[in-house]
């Protein structure tokens, strides 16, 4: 099976080191400390089958949440990170950057975006260095 989450998320972690106080894995989730990024994997359908039944290749689709108290500028700058990171790993922005509501607590200011990607079965993603 295909699954680039775990790249994803660790690349996240090191593009927004400095940033973000939290990562969570979830959108729905409300992260414990802000400024705050949420990422999920909301498909990964097959794109690519043989006669044998094989998953050669899904489409990657990843949303991207940010979350700040301090306002939307906050929220916004780690957005845009998280995009920039997106863009370097070959995905494509579907969505957004966008300004949503948080349902539960209105004094949270959010951001959100969706990207899509096409991986075939040899296909990696480039994994971050720290520095």
């Amino acid at each position: 099976m295909i699954d680039p989450w775990n790249r994803v998320m660790n690349n996240l972690l090191v593009a927004e080191r400095g940033v973000c106080k939290s990562i969570v894995s979830n959108v729905a989730d409300t992260p414990p400390t802000f400024p705050a990024l949420a990422c999920e994997c909301v498909g990964a359908s097959d794109a690519a089958i043989d006669m044998e039944n094989s998953e050669n290749g899904i489409n990657s689709i990843i949303r991207i949440r940010s979350f700040s108290t301090n306002g939307l500028t906050d929220a916004r700058k780690a957005i845009n990170i998280a995009c920039d990171a997106m863009r370097q790993m070959g995905y494509v922005r579907t969505f957004g950057p966008e300004p949503i509501p948080h349902l539960t607590d209105f004094n949270i200011r959010c951001m959100e975006a969706r990207f899509r990607r096409f991986l075939g079965d040899g296909d990696t993603i480039p994994k971050f260095e720290e520095e």
